[in-house]
């Protein structure tokens, strides 16, 4: 068998050259941490801007007014201590899960009337590749879209059992 050192014994030469050269390399001096660091206020920001030096990216903050009143507004909305006693963030949930229960159902749908015209040998001209496939056999694919339909249900349920404890009212799941 026939080693070939020559290759290795050169990479390891110019690895050796080429770390050796870069610690001899001058660094820049770092004589400036003892100088006085600026502190920019609002009236060296006004100056800077005059000169163009400043460029504002957006829209600036308006001036704050005079006339404004010492007790805060009322938010427009009520607060909460925690998204759980919100009945809006259980609607916005129960709406979210019901859409995806539609959609699960609607797939679960179309894979059954797929089986069934497929028995009576009615099918599609062909497979859509572009499309997700709901299993490897048709009746796999039928399980699946059943399990994902349950799962939905499932987080629906826990969802209402959530706001049963959080004292919110059956009507805003519903909504």
């Amino acid at each position: 068998m026939r080693y070939f050192y020559f290759p290795i014994a050169a990479a390891l030469a110019l690895l050796v050259t080429c770390s050796s050269q870069a610690a001899e390399k001058p660094r820049p001096e770092q004589n400036n941490q003892n100088q006085p660091k600026k502190v920019w206020t609002n009236d060296d920001m006004d100056r800077l801007r005059s000169q163009g030096l400043i460029s504002i990216v957006g829209q600036e903050s308006p001036a704050p007014a005079a006339n404004v009143s010492e007790t805060p507004a009322e938010p427009a909305y009520p607060a909460y201590e925690s998204r759980l006693d919100d009945p809006q963030w259980y609607a916005d949930t129960a709406a979210a899960l019901q859409d995806e229960l539609d959609k699960r159902t609607a797939a679960l749908r179309r894979q059954q009337t797929a089986i069934a015209q497929a028995a009576d040998r009615i099918t599609q001209p062909g497979l859509a590749l572009n499309q997700p496939d709901a299993g490897v056999t048709p009746a796999q694919g039928v399980a699946n879209l059943e399990a994902q339909v349950q799962e939905v249900q499932s987080q629906m349920d826990e969802l209402s059992d959530l706001a049963r404890q959080h004292n919110i009212e059956p009507g805003v799941l519903r909504s």
